[in-house]
């Protein structure tokens, strides 16, 4: 016999369902909080992946895993039973995946830096709301909503308040006269904010020019002095041209 309308309502925001949407909400924050320490290392870095992207990815996975110990009070618990409740996993299996490819599409690598990072996230964590509120968890489902624009907002703040250091990858083109070397270069960036990768630095040779490249960092909350280190390379013997340009990868 079905359900009045009445009581079908009722079971959406039964007891049960309400527990379970409160350890949902537990659940979500824990893994926000996780996810923003991970990233925080990453933002820390000057990665293009920082805070925001790996808690709205940490969130949504959260989401997606969790639901499935409670198949029992999916659509509030109406006719569910372990037969049943293939047939949504599988359409679960079928939108990550869609969704994987539909993140993917808006990740952009322009230059030497990457962007669209967080908004592949969010469409990752929107997809995470859609399958909590389809299976009737309407609770969890607005919580994940609140804590990705939480996510999206608050923490971009915070992830611009704290410590971190920024990425610039120089390029540098001398001429065959010229006799750069290692130590001059590190010498130069540390003097004006900035710390040299050893371990970026790339060199090769062509007909008439040398080409140097390497990556930078600059300090924790040091501002780099880049007026001034353009003019100092600009007195390095033999140097033609050179660009200094931010990096996030």
């Amino acid at each position: 016999m079905p359900y009045p309308t009445h009581d079908l309502l009722l079971n959406f925001w039964s007891p049960e369902v309400l527990q379970v949407n409160i350890v949902l909400l537990m659940h979500l924050v824990g893994s926000m909080l996780l996810g923003i320490l991970v990233g925080y290392e990453r933002s820390f870095h000057g990665r293009a992946a920082g805070m925001r992207t790996f808690s709205l990815v940490c969130m949504a996975s959260t989401a997606i895993v969790a639901i499935f110990g409670y198949p029992e009070l999916w659509f509030g618990g109406q006719h569910v039973t372990s037969i049943t409740a293939d047939g949504p996993s599988r359409v679960i299996q079928g939108i990550v995946t869609g969704i994987g490819f539909l993140g993917a599409g808006v990740i952009i690598r322009e230059g030497h830096s990457i962007s669209g990072l967080s908004t592949a996230a969010s469409i990752w964590s929107a997809a995470a709301i859609g399958i909590l509120i389809g299976l009737g968890f309407y609770g969890a489902g607005i919580a994940l909503a609140i804590l990705c624009a939480f996510s999206m907002t608050i923490v971009l703040q915070l992830e611009r308040w704290l410590p971190r250091r920024k990425r610039y990858l120089f390029e540098l083109y001398f001429n065959l006269h010229g006799h750069p070397n290692v130590e001059t270069l590190q010498m130069l960036s540390e003097a004006h904010g900035f710390t040299v990768g050893t371990d970026t630095i790339s060199i090769s040779l062509g007909k008439n020019r040398q080409f140097w490249s390497y990556t930078a960092t600059t300090r924790s909350r040091v501002k780099p002095d880049m007026a001034n280190l353009a003019l100092a390379l600009q007195q390095m013997d033999g140097l033609e041209k050179f660009t200094i340009s931010p990096t996030r990868i």
